[in-house]
């Protein structure tokens, strides 16, 4: 090859690099022009539904197994609604519903145009009346496997033998922290629907319809009152677990059953009818105490939803 040829050769090699290299230079200035004016997204945030469930709270871990719902690309809240409306217990056991939902910049008047990413369905392990049983699970277990067809979605949902396992342990912790205890208002005489009703008010009492007064607003209440079997005394029941701040309920149920006692010149009694001095006042209250203190070690805070939910 000539020299002449290599001079051509070396020269088309010198032009070629340089447009390579200019290319590269306008490719990082693109990208970066890109990522500027990309918007910046939040990370997944939990929210709830806006038809609210139970408060609106999001499933527990303390109260109650936890299936999961994915999806591989956003899915309208609108539609998951669609396809839960209606469906609020298993049998005795409540649900609640928590979900992911992209944060978006729609008004917050407007929280059924949300994309939804994954669900929460949370079903109780355990009530009053006992722990979730196998047909509770089979039935909530079908129902999930029904909606997470419909809705395209990967459905991640603990082991029956697990879950039961844990309901049981949950009804055993539960029976042994719960606690409703009375107080009652005892008078020589039967009592009367307008006495009762005079006293009530006196105490500062809610009336709650055919002789039943409570302390307290209708979802909030502290303790609630109600005439005895005999028709000569009143009750008054104060449901420990299911009440926010029990020792200080306590206190409030004593000083109304007192001031009961004075208008309707009656005596504060246990449910046998047998009369109550401060001391026997003051063993109570350790007890109310006690139970307190037991509820909040096991994590469920007095009067709370968990709580709401699992002494039902």
């Amino acid at each position: 090859m000539t020299d002449l040829q290599w001079t051509v050769v070396a020269g088309a090699a010198i032009v070629l690099l340089g447009v390579i290299v200019a290319n590269l230079r306008e490719w990082r200035q693109a990208k970066k022009l890109l990522r500027a004016a990309a918007p910046v997204t939040d990370e997944p945030i939990f929210s709830v539904p806006a038809e609210r469930v139970l408060d609106a709270t999001l499933p527990s871990e303390i109260s109650e197994a936890i299936a999961v719902l994915e999806w591989q690309l956003p899915i309208s809240l609108q539609r998951v609604q669609q396809e839960l409306r209606g469906w609020r217990h298993v049998a005795s056991k409540p649900l609640s519903f928590g979900w992911i939902a992209r944060a978006s910049s729609l008004p917050a008047a407007q929280p059924e145009a949300s994309e939804v990413v994954a669900l929460q369905v949370g079903i109780l392990l355990a009530t009053r009346s006992g722990p979730l049983h196998a047909m509770e699970y089979s039935e909530w277990q079908e129902q999930l496997g029904r909606i997470a067809g419909a809705l395209g979605a990967r459905l991640t949902i603990p082991s029956m033998s697990d879950v039961l396992s844990r309901a049981r342990i949950v009804d055993q912790q539960c029976a042994e922290v719960d606690a409703q205890l009375t107080l009652s208002v005892t008078s020589h005489q039967i009592l009367s629907a307008s006495a009762i009703s005079a006293a009530a008010h006196s105490a500062g009492l809610e009336s709650r319809g055919e002789a039943r007064f409570a302390k307290g607003p209708l979802h909030h209440q502290r303790f609630s009152v109600f005439p005895g079997d005999t028709g000569s005394s009143l009750t008054l029941l104060l449901d420990v677990p299911r009440t926010t701040a029990p020792m200080a309920a306590f206190q409030e149920m004593v000083f109304t059953a007192q001031t009961l006692a004075t208008v309707l010149q009656a005596e504060l009694t246990d449910e046998r009818g047998r009369p109550l001095a401060q001391q026997d006042l003051d063993q109570i209250a350790a007890q109310v105490s006690a139970r307190e203190q037991q509820l909040i070690s096991l994590g469920i805070t007095p009067g709370s939803i968990v709580a709401q939910r699992l002494f039902l």
